[in-house]
């Protein structure tokens, strides 16, 4: 990184715009102070050391800011004051980039000395006008200061407000991940039982193959066919939920129970599919679960109780809805078992709101069962939905719209007030050409001239004091005669008769 941009990066103007409106505000600092000192007049170096030296202040202020306001009230007592306007920006520049409170206590306080003294050097002070300077002071710094500190406060506490919001956006982001993250292992866990039944099947297909013959032989052949290319249809439905943003399990039907049971006395097991009590609807949740506990105990059976006796129960119950499978002993067909399946399970029933039990019989085989509350789909337990990811605004393009908009308005700010200083410029020339005399003219007038010479270096005739009493006119004398005038207003006076200038003079004082 270059010098430059680790200065840059140091004063905060790491952008264009930033770059333009220090440079902008630069210049027009520099401007506000030399004006005022050329036309103050205190000596005729004065506007070169505001020139040089504003620049350098303005600049030095975005990395050392109490540097910059000390020296800005050193130069100002140098020159009898640096601008009104230059205090002001300075003191809220000072005040906002400054850290410690007592940093701009002494910054301020060195400031009223200097500007103090500088009133002293045009004046002899007295009790009333270092009143009247501190509340100025106080109006043009401290004022500024005061609010530049409150913006510093405010704006720091919106950068932390919108770091916390960054942080929860990103930690419900986070949270969308991570359900469909569990959505997608569930949908796994339904691959495992969907798949693990279709493949028990299949291979228990594949061994009737070895004994039958002739038609039954072809027979099982379709059926191998059958439940492969059906396994292999519900593994693509798997995957392609898998595959979207926002997964979502289809709900197998507990009138699909009979198929099941069907399927599997095809391949020769003895199963009974028992149904007791009065049926009713069940919430989706419920439904679902009540299916992977049949058909999870079902190919269990199937693997390690092969030619056992297998019954499958469905019991409405008024207040519950038990599915189980109950098998006698058998020949075990699958000697290994990682036990996921009943693990998926029982996690299934219970965020269905359930209870899952599995265990021998006492003749030797093994129940599965599970009680299941009725539920609505509406009263659903909200952990078994998979939450949709948050729509939540994107603070990022919040901000970033807000700050377009702040640049908006400071642009505004800025060519008003530049408008505004134009225009005061422009005025105080107007009155300087229409309406004030300045010494010089007053010193070209002589007495004797002729009132139409006279009234032609003056301004217009409106732009005098008409004296009550007498053909005499007053004019205000120009701003910088203004400023020097040690005992008040300062005006000039022209009086005629028989269109000829009798006399002049000068009127120290509120005019008559």
């Amino acid at each position: 990184m270059t010098t430059i941009a680790r200065w840059r990066e140091r004063a905060g103007v790491t952008t264009a715009w930033r770059l333009f409106y220090e440079a902008g505000l630069v210049a027009l600092m520099t401007v506000a102070a030399v004006v005022p000192s050329v036309a103050a007049g205190w000596y005729p170096l004065a506007p070169w050391l505001v020139g040089v030296t504003t620049p350098a202040i303005m600049v030095l202020r975005l990395t050392h800011p109490l540097t910059a306001y000390l020296a800005a009230a050193v130069v100002g007592l140098a020159t009898g004051g640096s601008g009104v306007l230059m205090l002001i920006v300075l003191s809220a520049s000072f005040s906002y980039r400054v850290a410690r409170w007592w940093q701009i206590a002494t910054g301020l306080a060195v400031a009223w000395v200097c500007y103090t003294a500088a009133t002293a050097w045009q004046e002899p002070l007295t009790l009333d006008w270092v009143v009247f300077d501190s509340a100025f002071f106080v109006v043009l710094a401290v004022l500024p200061a005061g609010i530049a500190r409150l913006v510093r406060r405010r704006r720091a506490l919106i950068a932390a407000m919108h770091g916390r919001n960054v942080q929860l956006h990103s930690e419900q982001q986070e949270i969308a991940r991570q359900a469909q993250a569990r959505e997608r292992a569930r949908i796994a866990r339904d691959m495992h039982d969907s798949l693990g039944h279709k493949l028990t099947l299949i291979s228990l297909y594949a061994s009737m193959l070895r004994t039958a013959d002739g038609e039954r032989n072809t027979e099982t052949a379709d059926l191998v066919r059958q439940t492969s290319s059906a396994a292999m249809s519900e593994l693509r439905q798997i995957l392609g939920l898998l595959g979207q943003d926002d997964p979502q399990t289809s709900v197998r039907p507990l009138t699909g129970l009979d198929t099941l049971a069907a399927q599997a006395r095809a391949s020769g097991a003895r199963v009974e599919l028992v149904r007791e009590g009065e049926p009713r609807p069940e919430a989706s949740l419920t439904e679902h679960a009540a299916y992977r506990v049949i058909q999870e105990g079902l190919t269990n059976a199937l693997r390690h109780a092969q030619g056992g006796a297998i019954t499958l129960l469905l019991r409405y119950e008024p207040d519950a809805l038990i599915a189980a499978v109950t098998n006698t002993a058998g020949q075990r067909v699958v000697r290994a078992s990682s036990r996921q399946g009943l693990l998926g399970l029982a996690e299934r029933v219970r965020i269905a709101g359930g209870m899952l039990y599995h265990g021998p019989t006492p003749d030797g085989g093994f129940r599965l069962a599970a009680t299941l509350p009725h539920l609505s789909d509406e009263a659903a337990p909200a952990a078994a939905e998979s939450p949709a990811p948050p729509v939540v605004a994107d603070f990022e393009d919040v901000i970033d719209r807000h700050s377009r908009r702040s640049r908006i308005v400071l642009a505004v700010t800025a060519l008003s007030l530049a408008a505004f200083l134009l225009l005061c410029g422009a005025g105080i020339w107007l009155i300087s050409v229409t309406v004030v005399v300045d010494r010089d003219t007053y010193e070209a007038v002589r007495v004797g001239q002729s009132e139409r010479e006279v009234r032609a270096m003056l301004p217009d005739e409106g732009a005098g004091t008409p004296v009550p009493g007498t053909d005499c006119l007053d004019y205000m004398a120009s701003f910088p005669e203004q400023l020097r005038e040690e005992t008040g207003d300062l005006s000039y006076r022209f009086c005629f008769r028989d269109d000829m200038l009798v006399d002049k003079q000068i009127i120290r004082g509120q005019p008559s």
